[in-house]
């Protein structure tokens, strides 16, 4: 363990912290429907509380993952470049969720036909999922087009700490509007969640129902990566803010 994860505290900590400090640690928060996303910047312990969960028993399945996996392999977003971070964003999750939302929809709309009345639940799916569709179709095009060539423009210019300053402030209203649409999609996301038993199908699910729940439950995965990228790296590396309880 580094010195870095020896001294770290979690009474202190936000879940984005842990997330970020611990990257094996996700699949962790995953389980316990810790949220170090949107809700990233709230305190570990204070989630845990509301959530009726215990911190340091969590806390300890942390530590004893990274102990028994040892460094993690995967890659440390958190040390890369924020042009770079923007390409990966781009390419990797803007065109899975434009790839993945036809396909998805036309599953569901295959499911409300064959099951809408044995499974009524599924019809609130539909419409939340389509809500959410809507949403991520008119965000991403403000970051693609807005935001994200401005923070390339901050970058790829050599000013000085005044004049960057002057910027920074100048990207917070933006950044601002994108997390509050991050809220909106995370609120989503979770109402889906929660109507599909965290994508547990059920025992009469026919080949199309069972899909439409893995498929569901990868956009969610990919959904959780991304808005974690941006507000709790991508977005930081811009403000100079550190993600804190709030």
């Amino acid at each position: 363990m580094t010195q870095v994860e020896e001294q770290f505290d979690m009474h202190t900590a936000s879940v984005a912290d842990i997330a970020l400090t611990f990257p094996n640690s996700l699949e962790i928060l995953n389980r316990y429907n810790l949220d170090y996303c949107c809700g990233g910047k709230k305190s570990f312990v204070q989630v845990c509380a509301r959530a009726g969960l215990n911190a340091e028993s969590i806390w300890q399945e942390i530590q004893l993952c990274v102990a028994n996996q040892g460094p993690d392999s995967r890659m440390r977003f958190d040390t890369w470049e924020a042009p770079l971070l923007i390409d990966f964003i781009v390419q990797h999750h803007h065109h899975y969720v434009r790839d993945s939302i036809p396909q998805i929809q036309a599953l569901l709309d295959k499911v409300c036909h064959a099951h809408g009345d044995d499974s009524p639940f599924l019809l609130t799916v539909s419409d939340e999922f389509n809500t959410l569709a809507a949403e991520l179709l008119h965000h991403m095009p403000k970051e693609e087009e807005v935001l994200f060539p401005a923070i390339r423009m901050l970058f790829a210019n050599s000013t000085s700490a005044f004049e960057t300053n002057i910027k920074n402030r100048q990207l917070m209203a933006p950044i601002t509007i994108m997390e509050d649409e991050h809220e909106i999609a995370g609120r989503l996301i979770k109402s889906i969640r929660s109507l599909t038993n965290h994508y547990t199908p059920p025992a009469y699910a026919c080949p199309s129902f069972k899909m439409t729940y893995i498929m569901l439950q990868q956009f969610d995965n990919d959904l959780m990566q991304h808005i974690h990228l941006e507000n709790n790296i991508l977005f930081p590396k811009v403000t100079g803010a550190n993600a804190c309880a709030r």
